[in-house]
């Protein structure tokens, strides 16, 4: 028979203490990650190796598998993101299916053969009420039929037929419940078609930015992108825009670069318009003209400069002064 172990109850006495209490805990002196070599051992002796001594049959060191292991685990989040765009590719290349099959039919596009689709079926359900209310019981049997039928086809010609069982003010009224439901529903597909034509030129700005690197550096470059795409309905050549964009660039800059030479040199031309040898003190300080400020004399500053222009035309041609007027 076992022997049963009983406890000491504790007692009540203050004097009795815990013995971490009587002890010091030295604890606080060694690093909260502290490792001992003896535990780096049975972490290591607990990674399962092969008969060649490898961890997990392919790496030869921790470190190893720890690199290997986050190499995989980004090869898979680039697996699971190209499964996204694969997805979302799919998706639009189903709405272009859609939108051509729609075009097809005479609709502007999917939506609005949506649109149609969901106001003919609004018809249909006025109708079936107007039924239940009005029509006898055999007449109720026969455009039932003709509904159901209906909801299938999209027959005009049923449609019509369907109408046939109805007074003028009953269609009258079905009509005018069509016409506030069709406002209703076109508010909402107008929204979805926004929506679309959003991650339409999402997607294209994005693909064209992770493509063309840096070449984004302005605000004006990127307004420029969204309005072509806005405006051409996301058919716009963005690489050619691009080719565009950087010939007027460099045309701007080259123009700029001209503008300032001509300042300078400009400048320079008027500083050095001084007849050489200036013992002459009378021509020390005439200021001579270059051609812009000789067209902008009024006739009365022309006749009051007269002698200094032929002055400065005669002394240009004999090389004593650079050419302005004579340009």
């Amino acid at each position: 028979m076992s022997e049963t172990i009983q406890s000491t109850p504790l007692t009540n006495d203050e004097n009795d203490i815990f013995a971490e209490e009587k002890f010091s805990d030295t604890s606080v002196d060694e690093p909260e990650n502290f490792v001992s070599e003896n535990e780096e051992s049975a972490v290591e002796a607990d990674v399962k190796t092969d008969g060649n001594g490898l961890i997990f049959g392919k790496f030869k060191s921790l470190d190893e598998a720890e690199k290997g292991y986050k190499e995989a685990e980004r090869a898979i989040t680039r697996a699971a993101n190209l499964e996204k765009e694969m997805q979302a590719y799919q998706q639009l290349f189903g709405q272009y299916e859609q939108d051509a099959i729609a075009r097809g039919k005479g609709y502007a596009d999917r939506l609005d053969m949506a649109l149609d689709h969901d106001v003919r079926q609004h018809e249909l359900d006025d109708y079936v009420l107007a039924a239940s209310y009005m029509l006898p019981p055999e007449q109720k049997l026969q455009v039932t039929a003709l509904i159901n039928q209906c909801r299938q086809t999209g027959s005009p010609a049923d449609m019509a037929h369907i109408r046939r069982y109805f007074s003028p003010e009953i269609i009258s009224l079905a009509a005018e419940d069509v016409a506030l439901y069709k406002n209703a529903r076109r508010q909402d597909y107008e929204q979805m078609r926004h929506q679309d034509k959003s991650i339409r030129y999402t997607r294209k700005l994005k693909a064209f930015e992770d493509h063309s690197g840096n070449w984004i550096d302005s605000p004006l470059k990127k307004e420029l992108l969204e309005q072509a795409v806005e405006i051409s309905d996301g058919k716009v050549d963005l690489d050619a825009l691009k080719e565009v964009v950087d010939a007027v660039e460099i045309s701007a800059i080259r123009k700029y670069q001209a503008a300032q030479d001509f300042r300078r040199q400009n400048a320079e031309a008027q500083d050095g318009l001084r007849e050489p040898g200036g013992g002459n003190v009378r021509n020390k300080n005439k200021k001579w003209l270059t051609k812009e400020a000789f067209y902008k004399l009024t006739p009365q500053q022309e006749a009051e400069k007269y002698d200094l222009i032929v002055e400065q035309v005669l002394l240009e041609k004999e090389g004593k002064l650079p050419k302005m007027l004579t340009l």
